[in-house]
């Protein structure tokens, strides 16, 4: 494994990182509409729903980028002490 290898992998996973936390912004910020339409906030909820239509599209990126961070070579370098 070369080192920008090693990089692509490091900065791939901070992407699956940042990823796997918008799209559950985009979870809770859904739960948080449901909640304040049951409550007959209606235009809270439509905010709330708005809001998280964009992060709708995190939710594909992570299974392409686990997908190809399990099929790259993944070992890590060693230190060499004597």
């Amino acid at each position: 494994m070369t080192i920008p290898t090693v990089y692509r992998r490091d900065i791939l996973g901070l992407v699956l990182l940042i990823s796997i936390v918008l799209s559950t912004l985009y979870i809770l910020l859904d739960v948080l509409a449901l909640f304040a339409y049951l409550n007959h906030e209606k235009e809270i909820a439509s905010t709330f729903f708005h809001q998280s239509f964009y992060f709708l599209v995190f939710f594909i990126p992570p299974y392409f980028i686990t997908k190809y961070i399990k099929q790259m070579d993944v070992t890590t370098p060693q230190m060499i002490t004597e």
